[in-house]
């Protein structure tokens, strides 16, 4: 795919029609986290991790899927828009990846619940979560986990190339990002013994 054909792809969906009315389209990331098969929990004694808060940049907190135009240009989509806040989405899918690949923690979603103490806490602040005029989706930014004893920062950044046309691809490659970062953040984790079970008991 040319970058050429993606950004007129892009700026017809931002166009209105004139008097030709034009269907509105929503995306979700947790349906295309489907694929994620929870984990059964047991009674053997983990450590809590809590997936919370998600920060996202301003232009990010909008209903319409965001791209990058030129270096500093951002456009928001008129008819092509989130199913749900984009922070709310984006924590529910990381809870079922890290909960998927971790073996040392149990994961929840910080959603103003109650959380003890020896609980751990994985914050993350998204500096982009869009796709480009280059063909690509870029998720970047950094990721906070810490307990009550100490803590770690680290910078991520993920990129996905675009192989095709149209709006729903693009959700696909952001979902697809959010994988791979939650296994980047599933091996921090578990490198080292912040979070490990010994520590909560």
């Amino acid at each position: 795919m040319t970058r050429n054909s993606f950004v007129v792809t892009v700026l017809l969906g931002l166009m209105a029609c004139g008097s030709n009315p034009v269907e509105d389209h929503y995306y979700s990331l947790v349906l295309a986290a489907d694929d994620v098969i929870a984990p059964v929990r047991t009674e053997e004694t983990k450590a809590h991790l809590i997936v919370g808060p998600v920060q996202l940049p301003e232009y990010l907190n909008r209903r319409g899927l965001a791209i990058q135009m030129d270096s500093n240009q951002i456009q928001t989509a008129n008819h092509h828009f989130w199913a749900e806040p984009l922070e709310e989405a984006i924590s529910k899918v990381l809870v079922r990846d890290i909960a998927s690949l971790a073996s040392s923690v149990t994961v929840d979603r910080d959603a103003g619940r109650w959380t003890d103490s020896s609980d751990c806490r994985l914050r993350i602040e998204f500096d982009k979560f869009h796709a480009t005029d280059r063909s690509r989706v870029v998720t970047n930014g950094r990721y906070w986990v810490s307990s009550s004893e100490s803590g770690f920062k680290q910078e991520f950044e993920v990129t996905e190339t675009l192989s095709a046309d149209g709006h729903a691809h693009a959700v696909e490659a952001l979902r697809r990002s959010l994988k791979a970062l939650a296994t980047q953040i599933t091996d921090a984790i578990e490198s080292n013994s912040l979070c490990s079970g010994e520590q909560t008991k």
